[in-house]
């Protein structure tokens, strides 16, 4: 048990690392520190972006009610709802891996007694993704014999949509400041270890900086400081951005989010006119060498196939914009676990060392909950965490003995496979 007095260094400014500052000084923290390289919101953060999806039901039971729990707070808390988006989700699906999943969300929710709507035919997810207003006769050129071809899907209403992610970073990082926190811009470079204790870490530059709690909240640079023994592996997907006229805007605002877990996902333009869309693949690796571990490699470019895959799902969609330049092109890094579950629990053989990594692409959505959970872990130990929680997301190498790094862990599209980024030559401008 840590009095409020104790220091807390967090490693890593980002989703992780934010919530679970802006936690521990509601709960009365007086000593917390977050380092990061980068001025909050990192660019290198996987949740600094204009939007993320909020599902409220995936395909695991357990992260099905612990995004219910987030529900609640991206409606009511004051730092979260401001970037909470509840416009509902159209989900598809085409090859018959994810159409059995779709299957399964819907028979779910349908068992809840949600309000969802069955779509079967092209004109039904027509009827919901579409341009409105002024400008829906100038582009109504959807041929739906080409587009929806073979969809099979539904859509959620309620209890879902999207979150203005950049803006609930920036707002954490405000009451954060606001409660005292403080923060060192700087590279974590390595852990102090006395004895069995860590005690702090030394920066890039060469600071040494001294705590009683050390947490990891590095996403897919968690390997930099730690060996794993196979736990995490980053992965990285691609996202594009195209610019829409204010007309354009204007005639998709309030539209629901689109899912295709074959095809890829796209949101409605942001307040500057941006449409964010990205295509759905099993992810990119970064191996670098040494014992199957992969690295985050950043460039503000993606790969020429992920370019084409991109348009292939806008000319399904919206045909009308699908051959204009972007905007932006990125890829944007996470880090795997070989079950998913996080990895959020007391390092066994160091003590003040708390992990909590392992977001596993999903991470985002529980940002107003999960420093709940790693705050408890900070305070009170593996004490502090549900049972179910605690074992969920146990320190476990066990599960990565023999890990086959290209299992596709349920995702679906694309290639259908996982691929390293040296196979990989063309890359856009």
């Amino acid at each position: 048990m840590t009095s409020p007095n104790s220091s807390v260094l967090i490693v890593g400014a980002g989703t992780f690392g934010l919530s679970t500052a802006l936690q521990l000084l509601r709960k009365g923290h007086k000593n917390v520190t977050l380092l990061d390289p980068y001025a909050i919101p990192s660019p290198l953060a996987a949740g600094n972006d204009i939007n993320k999806i909020f599902q409220s039901t995936v395909s695991d039971e357990f992260y099905s009610e612990l995004a219910l729990e987030a529900l609640e707070l991206w409606r009511s808390d004051p730092v979260y709802q401001p970037a909470f988006h509840e416009v509902g989700i159209v989900y598809g699906a085409t090859g018959d891996a994810a159409v059995a999943e779709i299957n399964q969300r819907y028979s779910r929710l349908d068992s809840k007694g949600e309000d969802i709507q069955k779509l079967e035919t092209p004109g039904d997810f027509a009827k919901l993704i579409q341009w409105k207003g002024d400008l829906a006769d100038d582009l109504k050129s959807l041929d739906l014999e080409s587009s929806f071809k073979n969809w099979k899907g539904y859509f959620q209403k309620n209890k879902c949509g999207w979150t203005f992610a950049a803006l609930a970073l920036n707002n954490a990082w405000k009451e954060c400041k606001e409660k005292g926190a403080h923060f060192f811009r700087d590279a974590a470079e390595e852990l102090l270890i006395q004895g069995p204790n860590c005690v702090g870490v030394r920066t890039y530059s060469g600071a040494i900086l001294k705590a009683d709690r050390v947490v990891i909240c590095a996403g897919a640079n968690s390997t930099k400081l730690l060996n794993y023994r196979g736990q995490l592996l980053a992965k990285c997907w691609t996202v594009g951005h195209i610019k829409l006229t204010s007309d354009e805007a204007k005639a998709l605002k309030h539209s629901p989010v689109l899912l295709n877990l074959d095809e890829g996902f796209l949101f409605e333009p942001d307040e500057n006119g941006i449409l964010k869309f990205c295509n759905e693949f099993p992810g990119y690796i970064n191996q670098d060498g040494t014992e199957n571990i992969s690295g985050p490699l950043y460039r503000d470019q993606i790969p020429v196939e992920a370019e084409k895959q991109m348009r292939g799902f806008l000319k399904q969609v919206f045909p009308q914009i699908s051959t204009r330049p972007f905007d932006a092109a990125k890829i944007c890094w996470c880090t795997d676990t070989p079950d998913r579950h996080f990895l959020i629990c007391e390092h066994p053989d160091m003590n003040g060392l708390i992990l909590a990594t392992g977001d596993s692409g999903q991470g985002f959505k529980y940002m107003p909950i999960i420093g709940h959970y790693i705050s408890e872990l900070v305070m009170k130990g593996d004490s502090g965490l549900p049972e179910v929680h605690r074992k969920a997301w146990r320190w476990r190498p066990e599960t990565a003995e023999g890990r086959d790094i290209y299992n596709l862990q349920g995702r679906f599209g694309g290639s259908n496979r996982v691929k390293d980024l040296s196979e990989l030559s063309d890359w856009t401008n």
